[in-house]
């Protein structure tokens, strides 16, 4: 199971490297209690919780 969210596609080639990087940032920022990161699969900016609850053990 997936909890990577989709923030931004950057897959046109609308963005510079420096505009994609500045938008990394901005988003961490707004977002402090998520991860966020490049996927270059996926050529988005994506972000994932910071902490998951895991669940109990059987």
């Amino acid at each position: 199971m997936s909890v990577d969210v989709l923030l931004i596609s950057v897959e046109s080639e609308d963005y510079t490297l420096g505009e994609i990087l500045q938008l990394v940032d901005k988003y961490q920022q707004e977002n402090p209690d998520m991860e966020v990161f490049l996927d270059g699969d996926r050529k988005a900016i994506m972000g994932r919780p910071r902490h998951l609850q895991r669940l109990p053990e059987r």
